[in-house]
């Protein structure tokens, strides 16, 4: 399994934060998922591909780009 953070740019919002989860939730794969408003950073652990996230979050209100590790 592996854990991927996401930065996602204009997640303000407890609407926002349901909007974009939602996107992701159900992706094939996705084991975990957390969301932090305040830092607009999602965390997704499973095994599930970043470029897969990036494209469920493509075509919404959001940008998201993936936060290198650390």
């Amino acid at each position: 399994m592996q854990t991927i953070q996401l930065y996602v740019e204009g997640m303000r919002c407890p609407r926002c934060v349901r909007e974009a989860t939602a996107r992701l939730r159900d992706l094939p794969g996705v084991a975990t998922l957390t969301a932090d408003r305040e830092t607009g950073q999602i965390t997704v652990t499973g095994k599930v591909s970043a470029a897969d996230l990036l494209e469920a979050l493509a075509g919404s209100s959001f940008t998201a780009q993936v936060r290198p590790r650390p």
